[in-house]
């Protein structure tokens, strides 16, 4: 926990110095898709479950807002099924805390006064899976797990006033698992690649309480 919440402060400490000419804070709760990956010896599942976070939107653009974000899932179990043909895989469950960081932009569909604003976002930062052993675990030592990740959401705004509102999202989460790089060099000509996928494919909707701090 106390790691936890220095990555926070250094994390969400730059939004407030940039939001001294306005800035919208969104807490919020909602509903995530743990998602599943699966290696050559078997498949990870991780359960569904409640999860709760913090937006800070900077105005940038008129049409454009920066957004740092914080999102955690607590913990829920995540179970290890060997496929056949790999006995010295063990089944196996365990808890499981999923924090996203996020920071990226808010792009709003049309500008004018209406209650209801239509968004799009997009986000990049980094995915941090804490893991631990629970009661029903073979295995004692787990290590953390960081990757690098990608977030898709649209949303709507409702403003009930100008500085009170509510925010209604759904997400596509992906952190990004990358596998090596590899030169290439032929008639067609030379160069880098790399190859990486999602593991595991997240996603949640969430709704969150628009409060509009400084600024006109």
């Amino acid at each position: 926990m106390k790691k936890l919440k220095l990555v926070l402060i250094s994390f969400l400490f730059p939004a407030f110095i940039f939001a001294q000419g306005g800035a919208e804070l969104v807490p919020f709760a909602g509903y995530m898709f743990g998602g599943s990956v699966k290696y050559y010896e078997g498949k990870l599942n991780v359960q569904n479950g409640l999860n709760y976070g913090l937006s800070v939107l900077v105005p940038v653009q008129k049409m454009v807002d920066l957004e740092l974000n914080y999102t955690r899932m607590d913990k829920v179990t995540a179970s290890f099924e060997p496929y056949v043909g790999y006995p010295a895989y063990n089944p196996d469950e365990f808890d499981v805390v999923t924090n996203y960081f996020q920071i990226g932009g808010v792009s709003k569909f049309y500008t004018g006064s209406s209650v209801a604003q239509p968004f799009g976002s997009l986000s990049l930062g980094a995915t941090w899976f804490a893991p631990t052993a629970n009661e029903n675990s073979i295995y004692s030592n787990y290590s953390d797990v960081w990757r690098f990740s990608v977030v898709l959401g649209l949303g709507v705004k409702l403003m009930f006033s100008e500085r009170v509102g509510v925010m209604l999202r759904g997400r596509l989460m992906m952190p990004m698992t990358f596998s090596g790089v590899s030169f290439y060099a032929g008639t067609g000509g030379a160069g880098l690649g790399y190859s990486s996928w999602v593991a595991p494919l997240q996603g949640d909707f969430n709704g969150g309480l628009i409060i509009k701090i400084g600024g006109n």
